[in-house]
């Protein structure tokens, strides 16, 4: 059996309107014939309730929380970057086998280095960097 194109598109829009009724979705249409659908289940305010009336949701202070994870994750970051950037520009020190993480301002390295003195400077340039609380350090030296 063919259906006509509109057809088709009619059928196909009306299963995933169904669809999306069943699953407590919303759904959008774009020109191309794509069909989006947007499930929310947070719970909703009415429009007109003001702050402090029944049925006003409490302020979310997860807003707040989320802003300053962001701050900390964009700070750890820039410390990594720092790292990376001076570990590259050392003279004498072969950093590209040196893995470097930062969490809250403490700074994991792990990796090899072909010797015990390029561990070392490795070490020292890493605490040179501003915002570096600590340093875990899993540096191997290669025994080749």
């Amino acid at each position: 059996m063919r259906f006509s194109r509109t057809t088709a598109r009619t059928l196909r829009v009306a299963c995933a309107t169904a669809l999306a009724a069943f699953a407590g979705s919303a759904l959008a249409l774009d020109k191309s014939g794509l069909i989006f659908a947007a499930a929310d289940n947070a719970p909703v305010a009415p429009v007109n309730s003001a702050p402090g009336m029944p049925g006003r949701p409490d302020p979310d202070s997860s807003a707040v929380t989320g802003v300053d994870q962001a701050r900390q994750s964009i700070e750890d970051s820039a410390i990594t970057t720092k790292i990376k950037t001076l570990l590259l520009g050392t003279k004498g020190l072969k950093s590209t086998g040196i893995h470097v993480t930062t969490q809250q301002g403490a700074v994991e390295v792990s990796g090899t280095v072909p010797t015990q003195q390029q561990r070392d400077l490795a070490l020292k340039t890493i605490r040179s960097v501003e915002g570096v609380t600590s340093v875990n350090d899993n540096l191997k030296v290669s025994t080749r």
